[in-house]
C-alpha cells in the first residue's frame, strides 16, 4: 500500500521523514514521473522545509537523480512542481542544472518561470538554512 503523503501530519521530524522519503523512493523510482507522483514528493519536500534542517546527503542525492529524471522542459506543471521541491529541499545540483538549461526552453512562459525561481532563491540555494544562524 503506497502511502499518501498529503495526510501525514503537517509537522514531523526530520528523522520520520527520511524514512518516508526512502518509502517514495522504493516506491516510485520504476514508475513514470507523473504530475501525481511528484505532488507526493512536494508533500515530503514541504514538512521537510519545516524543520529547518537539510535533507540527509543519501536522500538528497537519490531525489536529485529522481528529479532529473523526471525533467521535461515542455510541460510547465512538471517543472512547476520541480522547481518547488528543489527549493524545498535545497537541491543545489539539480536547480542550476535547470537554470543553466533556460536559454534552451523554448516555451516563454517555462523560460520565465525558472528565471523568476533563480531570481527569488538562486542566490541562497546552496546555503538556505544559512540566515537562520543570524536569529
Amino acid at each position: 500500500m503506497e502511502t499518501d503523503y498529503h495526510i501525514l501530519p503537517d509537522s514531523l521530524e526530520s528523522d520520520e521523514l527520511a524514512g518516508y522519503f526512502k518509502e517514495f523512493l522504493s516506491v516510485y523510482s520504476d514508475k513514470p514521473r507523473t504530475s501525481d507522483v511528484l505532488k507526493q514528493l512536494y508533500e515530503l519536500a514541504y514538512r521537510q522545509w519545516d524543520t529547518y534542517e537539510p535533507l540527509d546527503e543519501d536522500i538528497a542525492g537519490k531525489l536529485d537523480e529522481f528529479l532529473r529524471d523526471a525533467l521535461n522542459f515542455r510541460s510547465y506543471e512538471i517543472m512547476d512542481i520541480i522547481l518547488s521541491i528543489v527549493e524545498n529541499l535545497s537541491l543545489s545540483d539539480i536547480f542550476h542544472y535547470i537554470v543553466d538549461e533556460a536559454e534552451n526552453v523554448e516555451d516563454p512562459a517555462i523560460r520565465k518561470l525558472i528565471e523568476d525561481a533563480n531570481e527569488e532563491y538562486g542566490d541562497r540555494i546552496d546555503d538556505v538554512f544559512g540566515d537562520l544562524d543570524d536569529w
